[in-house]
């Protein structure tokens, strides 16, 4: 009876044993795999002279590479600034490109291909002469027309009369183009002619429907000899 209840006793030690196996490993020291969450949780705040790690970046080969080398620019070259603008962006030369934005390049001029600055800086994929050129873009366009507060009684005047002389242009044109219309008046409508409607002439130096044409002449005397 004893033996029996030893045996239950130690099987049911045995489970919980097992069960708590898990728990244990968990708060043990000198694990593999470094601290646990839970043993981090009770163990409490880390000590002053521990530091933590700075997290690795996300692309290593990114922080150490270098930007290209411009290309050396023409020392005789003597360019307007929109034209020094696209020699920049073509050379990828960044403090050119500023240059010739604060000498009053234009942005929104195109070379021979048909490009903007813009353009040109997105298709050679010069990223940093385009992010300058995109938070310049705002300043370098041109000011507002003046306010009509701020014109004065000579631009007001120039401008009436502007748009007055526009305006008689556009009813003389208007005007002439109704005189025209009602002096032509509607085209008479017009039928095709499908033939001469007189009945013809016969044309035997022709042949039959053309195709003896040339013939004529040279067979004439010998079907009339035959004939004779």
């Amino acid at each position: 009876m004893i033996p029996r209840r030893l045996n239950l006793l130690y099987m049911v030690l045995m489970r919980r044993i097992l069960l708590l196996a898990p728990f244990a490993m968990t708060l043990l020291p000198g694990q593999p795999l470094g601290p646990s969450p839970a043993r981090a949780q009770f163990a409490g705040p880390q000590a002053q002279g521990q530091t933590a790690r700075p997290p690795p970046p996300a692309l290593p080969g990114l922080a150490a590479r270098r930007a290209p080398e411009p290309i050396p620019a023409d020392p005789n070259a003597n360019l307007s600034p929109t034209a020094a603008l696209f020699d920049a962006i073509n050379r990828g030369d960044m403090a050119a490109a500023r240059d010739a934005m604060n000498r009053g390049a234009s942005l929104e001029e195109r070379n021979v291909l048909g490009l903007t600055a813009i353009d040109a800086a997105v298709d050679q994929g010069r990223n940093d002469i385009l992010f300058y050129l995109l938070s310049a873009r705002g300043a370098a366009r041109g000011a507002a027309p003046p306010a009509e507060a701020s014109l004065t009684p000579a631009q007001r005047a120039a401008r009436d009369r502007a748009a007055q002389a526009e305006a008689a242009a556009a009813a003389r044109a208007m005007a002439q183009a109704n005189r025209g219309a009602a002096v032509r008046g509607p085209a008479p409508a017009t039928r095709p002619r499908l033939f001469a409607n007189d009945g013809g002439a016969a044309r035997p130096e022709a042949g039959f429907l053309g195709f003896d044409a040339g013939r004529g002449a040279a067979t004439g005397p010998a079907r009339g000899g035959r004939r004779g």
